[in-house]
């Protein structure tokens, strides 16, 4: 393996139960030093695919390497390489800050000095904290700290802001930002468009299990994502908004919040238009907005994901 190679090689992978395809011959790779993000909705296939490449579950067909190794054939030296902090994490409640990340140190031949971790993630000043005791942001934070105390090549990190509160889920984003300036590749899960957004370099779309693009964060909004929207608040009495903008948009859709939102390829027409829905309407808020990926997302899904995971 030389430093120009992928550090995650996926190529036709496949994983079947029974009658379900929950990956049905997802292809990507992941580069050295990189954040790179696995986007989809609830049963696109994301936590499965990154199960076999943390050798959790075996694939049904295709293949998939780490760090140079075969998942199927040498699971105990990826195992040793990389770093997992589940969707579900939970550690032990009466054991502080620094007990929990010096108990998972020690399972470990090779590490990082636990108090070393606690500084790079703003922990120190909680060390001496219960784990039952943090807030929502803090244990995920700690859970970090635990997977990040073995020196990991790579670290996954399964919807790592799922249920934090908006300052959480910033502060949380802040400290994985970080994460590859210590040369650590970040592997996420998420159906969190902002979240791609803010922290990914590239990211791979999967629906149905398949992945439907691979790219650059800023190339997929660029090839998908329109080049501007509006977006419409919503009051109760919408119709001739709604109609006035479905004739002027190339793609209507509703957001998280229910407001509408229009996608235009032209500026020119996006800015007629918000005139126009003006004159209909000049009480309610209508912003024009760059595109992004839940454009993107529209575009290649054929619909978008609440704020659940759930594609609608």
């Amino acid at each position: 393996m030389t430093a120009a190679d992928p550090v995650i090689s996926v190529d036709g992978l496949t994983k079947v139960y029974g009658d379900t395809v929950a990956v049905d011959g997802a292809t990507f790779d992941v580069r050295a030093d990189e954040i790179f993000a696995l986007l989809g909705p609830n049963g696109a296939g994301k936590t499965t695919a990154v199960e076999i490449l943390e050798c959790l579950r075996s694939p049904t067909s295709g293949s998939a390497t780490v760090l140079g190794h075969d998942v199927t054939e040498s699971p105990r030296a990826i195992k040793a390489r990389i770093g997992v902090v589940p969707q579900s994490f939970h550690t032990f409640d009466r054991l502080t800050v620094r007990e929990n990340v010096a108990l998972a140190r020690r399972l470990y031949d090779d590490g990082s000095d636990p108090g070393a971790v606690l500084d790079r993630l703003d922990l120190t000043e909680y060390a001496g904290t219960r784990f039952g005791d943090l807030s929502g942001g803090y244990q995920r934070r700690t859970g970090i700290a635990m997977a990040l105390v073995s020196d990991p090549d790579i670290l996954f990190l399964d919807e790592p802001t799922t249920g934090l509160d908006p300052a959480a889920k910033r502060t949380t984003w802040a400290q994985i930002e970080r994460l590859t300036d210590l040369g650590t590749t970040v592997v996420l899960t998420t159906h969190n468009m902002a979240e791609v957004e803010e922290l990914a370099d590239r990211a791979a779309l999967l629906v149905d299990g398949a992945t439907v693009a691979v790219d650059a964060v800023s190339a997929l909004v660029d090839q998908y994502g329109g080049e501007i929207k509006l977006v419409v608040e919503t009051t109760g009495d919408d119709d001739a908004v709604e109609t006035a903008l479905r004739e002027a948009a190339t793609e209507v859709y509703r957001d998280d919040v229910g407001d509408l939102v229009g996608l235009f390829e032209d500026r020119s027409r996006a800015q007629a238009a918000f005139g126009r829905l003006h004159e209909l309407d000049g009480d309610r808020s209508i912003d024009l907005t760059g595109a992004g990926m839940e454009d993107v997302f529209l575009r290649l899904a054929g619909g978008t994901v609440d704020s659940r995971g759930d594609l609608r």
